[in-house]
């Protein structure tokens, strides 16, 4: 088959495949029913249950994100779908939508804001990506994508394979032109939604600063160019700008009461910090209930659970640092020297160069190597191996940086391994998460006065503001609630 035969075919394809977007009312390309949607969906669902967790500790909580979802739900372009709406039990700040109605909120990001308001404004976004089936727009492309380059490289005699990385790149940047489209929609329509359905729209502007806020840097121009979300600038900027004509419209929209008491309330216990059925984060310490240890978390580094790759994953995004924690129980008894240099042949065989083997006392009779590599976004780096055995099981960490940081790094991991603990197993059993406490304020009162209360000292008290969604300077209002976390560490 010759390329113009298959281009007519795709033409005549696109042409039988377009439907009308509920939300915007045009015309777009729509390879994908309804009920593939959902059907879509519905599996991706239960894989983000099964691989995250859903957080069911608060039914008070957990039944006010479903009740403003279907007031949203109600009160967008597709009100007759029925919007499902759970909490993953992650701390991450992040919701994110699924085809066919799917919406999830992680619990970190309900703990970042403040009132129902702003739970409606991340709600009326992620609705919006369900409402216009932004995901079955982008299956039905990558679709469309795929048919073209499979009929060019029949009519190219495979050709096309030549051009395989630029053809790729082409695509990244072009899924990635279409997903921030996507968000931007989202934060338009999602803003609309909100209003429509009774809440206070300069609760989506809180939102947005509350991101920013949690920004540690600006995005470099080729972050900025692959990120699938616009920066968060630009779209304080349009939000503002919408606000500016919905003042205009609808000046009693403005007048609405923000309803934070209720949702602070709500709050009250909710678990804070990386957590998992067998392990926890406790301030600056890692926990593992089944193989009852602790190690200390360096400060700086955060630890992530849930991994495919590890036990737990320990990160320094600033630095670019990241240990690999491995419990690997053995089949035979063996020393520590032999599974040290069972783990030395497995980073040899991952393509690392062993550079030398250290020659210092570590707790537990662990052993270490240092080995060179490289990384795609880092370049040139440095790794060290430490390992040993205790009773069944051997023990792993495996850091690495950029060349240059190793210094650091090497401190880091001394710090781990030496702060390393190993438990009673009814001590380990006794660990549960930190939760969030609520403080009601009284007259006088001042963020210094609520953090040397609970803290023992003022340092701290801006991030205490901040992290109820105060500016700096702006003191507490008597009355109102605020949340106290367990820590002013990572906030």
């Amino acid at each position: 088959m010759n390329l113009f035969k298959w281009l007519y075919i795709l033409v005549l394809v696109l042409s039988i495949s377009c439907a009308v977007n509920p939300v915007t009312k045009k015309r777009q390309l729509m390879l994908v029913s309804e009920e593939e949607e959902f059907k879509i969906g519905r599996d991706a669902a239960k894989q983000v249950e099964e691989e995250m967790g859903i957080y069911l500790e608060l039914p008070r909580l957990r039944a006010l994100v479903k009740k403003v979802e279907e007031n949203i739900g109600k009160h967008s372009d597709r009100p007759n779908l029925i919007y499902r709406t759970e909490i993953v039990d992650t701390p991450d700040f992040n919701a994110f939508a699924l085809p066919g109605g799917f919406i999830f909120v992680h619990r970190g990001l309900l703990a970042r804001i403040n009132s129902i308001d702003e739970l409606a404004a991340v709600l009326g976004h992620e609705t919006t990506h369900v409402a216009a089936r932004h995901s079955a727009a982008q299956i039905s492309k990558q679709k469309i994508v795929n048919l073209l380059l499979f009929g060019v490289n029949i009519a190219t005699g495979g050709a096309v394979q030549n051009y395989g990385q630029f053809i790729n790149l082409g695509l990244v940047l072009a899924f990635n032109k279409f997903s921030r489209d996507c968000e931007r929609q989202a934060d338009h329509y999602g803003l609309i939604y909100m209003t429509r359905a009774g809440y206070n729209p300069l609760a989506f502007l809180s939102v947005l600063k509350q991101i920013k806020r949690l920004e540690a840097r600006e995005p470099s121009i080729f972050e900025v160019w692959f990120m699938t979300h616009p920066p968060t600038d630009e779209r304080i900027r349009l939000a503002e700008e919408e606000l500016k004509e919905l003042r205009r419209t609808c000046p009693k929209c403005f007048k609405r009461p923000i309803r934070r008491n209720e949702y602070i309330a709500a709050l009250d216990g909710l678990a804070m910090g990386e957590r998992t059925n067998n392990e926890l984060v406790l301030k600056d310490r890692y926990y593992n209930k089944q193989y009852c240890f602790s190690i200390k978390i360096p400060y700086g580094w955060f630890v992530r659970l849930r991994s495919k790759y590890a036990t737990a994953i320990f990160l320094n995004s600033k630095k670019q640092f990241s240990a690999f924690l491995d419990v690997d129980p053995l089949m035979k008894r063996m020393s520590s020297e032999d599974y040290h240099k069972k783990n030395k042949k497995q980073l040899l065989r991952y393509g690392l160069i062993k550079l030398q083997d250290l020659k210092v006392k570590m707790p537990y009779g662990a052993m270490a190597s240092i080995f060179k590599g490289f990384d795609r976004s880092r370049g040139e780096i440095t790794a060290e191996l430490i390992s040993f055995v205790k009773g069944e099981n051997g023990y792993r960490l495996i850091g690495s940086s950029r060349k240059e940081d190793f210094p650091e790094l090497q401190k880091a991991l001394t710090e781990m391994i030496n702060g390393w603990e190993f438990l009673k197993p009814e001590e380990a059993m006794k660990l549960q998460p930190l939760r969030l406490r609520i403080h009601k304020v009284r007259k006088g009162e001042t963020w210094k006065s609520i953090t040397v209360k609970y803290y023992g000292s003022d340092i701290g008290s801006t991030k205490l503001a901040e992290f109820n969604g105060f500016d700096k300077g702006e003191e507490p209002p008597a009355g109102i609630l605020i949340k106290i976390p367990p820590t002013l560490r990572f906030y």
